[in-house]
């Protein structure tokens, strides 16, 4: 079982729209994934489901000591699982977020691990601090979204600090890839950015795909859908993650048995 970190220092960069519809991708492809929601504003629940939004999950696991197992939720997708952020909005100004949270995420992951899943993608909350701090410790790899706007590139320097910092003490965290989130590749501004940053990191540490900027995303989270069932013809951008997930795969080391490499012929 892998452990995926979606992580960046700032907010607004589309963690949660890569969360959703990288999960959901990889699970088309036929891997057993978790998607755990870690942001107390339950941004995955609320992309999804009114369902989601109401159920315990993540928080409520970390500060009752309660078994994470049985707040798992299952989709429609066999292989996509999903553990929402829960009841974050309790725990807060009440001194439960004082508690040793490394430790109860340790517990939770050994638990998580008793199940048969191949990934487990964790939506982090923006910054480095509080639970993304603790998931990044636990994490086997962390993709960094990155917004291709000028501003938001100054980050990813102190980003692989920070990493480099937990890697110095002690994690195994590696990054599989920086991506670039909301690219309008007609707008001289964000190619710039693109290219720009393609100059300051090494050229492994950059995604070839890139996530384009575009409307259809405000309406597959309005539909509470990754992008890939927002129509029955599923829109180009939904084809984007499909890119992701294959580039990603042996990055996160996710590896199919060779039979799985196999053609199957049209008869016998």
């Amino acid at each position: 079982m892998r452990l995926l970190a979606i992580s960046s220092q700032k907010g607004g960069v589309g963690k949660t729209t890569v969360s959703v519809n990288l999960a959901y991708s990889l699970a088309r492809r036929g891997w057993n994934t978790l998607l755990v929601d870690t942001d107390p504003q339950g941004s995955v629940g609320l992309s999804l489901s009114e369902k989601a939004r109401k159920c315990q999950g993540f928080y409520d696991a970390v500060h009752t000591g309660v078994s994470v197992l049985p707040l798992i939720l299952p989709t429609r997708l066999p292989e996509l699982n999903l553990l929402t952020a829960g009841q974050s909005h309790s725990f807060f100004g009440s001194g439960h977020e004082s508690m040793d949270t490394l430790a109860a995420l340790r517990r939770m992951v050994a638990e998580i691990a008793t199940r048969p899943f191949d990934l487990v993608i964790f939506d982090t909350p923006a910054g480095l601090t509080g639970s993304s701090g603790d998931v990044l410790r636990l994490a086997d790899s962390v993709l960094i979204p990155q917004q291709a706007e000028p501003l938001g590139i100054r980050s990813i320097p102190q980003m692989l600090q920070a990493i480099q910092f937990l890697r110095n003490h002690g994690s195994k965290l590696e990054v599989a890839g920086i991506l670039m989130t909301m690219v309008q590749a007609d707008l001289k501004e964000s190619a710039e950015v693109v290219r720009e940053l393609r100059a300051l990191v090494p050229a492994q540490l950059l995604c070839q795909t890139s996530i384009p900027r575009d409307p259809v995303f405000l309406k597959a989270s309005a539909a509470g859908v990754p992008l890939g069932l927002l129509h029955r013809n599923p829109p180009a951008a939904a084809h984007v993650f499909d890119q992701l997930a294959a580039e990603l795969e042996p990055r996160l080391q996710l590896q199919a048995p060779d039979s799985a490499n196999e053609y199957t012929r049209l008869m016998d």
